[in-house]
């Protein structure tokens, strides 16, 4: 595949760790690729667990796995809250289903257990969570990329050099054709990693006299 054609996605939640989100997404604009943030809903903002804002460009939603060639999944805390959401579960399956790279680094495994596509695959993830992959089905390696078909998984920041470097040479040996992106992500804002002050996360009641609760994200002033 051209990268010029490729179409990713890349899954932001808040608390995600800073370097993971926003070093797939400024290396592979630097390749030509067309990245796109999803989040739960467009435009909403994302704190990172140090208060670095990103902006969902479209939410999850508003698109559909064929709408992308690949998808990336940034560790931190976020993976516990994209799991809690079944379309972000159902996304990051279809992709995989049909053979298209699947990336996730640090805690991502956690959704990638949800998902239910680690059993009997190599993967590594952060090492505090190996147990948990483990008992997904996975076979847990203490490396610090892991290539296993489609399934790319990487460990830690540190990582992230050689953990693009797959996910560029999976895009450029795909059989896939790429192709246009709907309106909804075409007319999208690109998120800029630019930002004035940190945002904070909040929690509300998931609705009236729930004792459940969602994280939001309040932009900095």
């Amino acid at each position: 595949m051209e990268l010029q054609k490729a179409r990713v996605a890349v899954l932001a939640e808040n608390l995600y760790q800073e370097l993971e989100l926003w070093y797939p997404v400024l290396r592979l604009r630097e390749a030509g690729v067309r990245v796109t943030i999803v989040g739960s809903r467009a435009g909403e903002v994302y704190a990172s667990k140090l208060g670095y804002p990103a902006v969902a460009e479209v939410g999850i939603a508003d698109v559909s796995p064929d709408d992308f060639d690949a998808v990336i999944v940034p560790g931190g805390f976020s993976p516990e809250y994209l799991r809690r959401e079944p379309r972000f579960v159902e996304f990051v399956r279809a992709l995989n289903d049909r053979a298209a790279p699947v990336a996730a680094i640090c805690h991502a495994g956690w959704l990638l257990a949800t998902a239910d596509i680690v059993k009997g695959r190599a993967v590594t993830s952060v090492p505090v969570i190996k147990d948990d992959v483990i008992h997904a089905g996975g076979d847990w390696r203490n490396e610090a990329v892991v290539v296993d078909g489609n399934l790319i998984t990487s460990q830690l920041p540190n990582d992230l050099p050689q953990f693009l470097a797959r996910i560029l040479d999976a895009l450029a040996g795909s059989d896939a054709k790429g192709g246009d992106v709907p309106a909804v992500v075409r007319d999208a804002t690109p998120s800029s990693a630019v930002y004035r002050a940190a945002a904070v996360v909040k929690n509300r009641a998931a609705g009236p006299g729930s004792a459940n609760y969602r994280a939001y994200a309040v932009a900095g002033e």
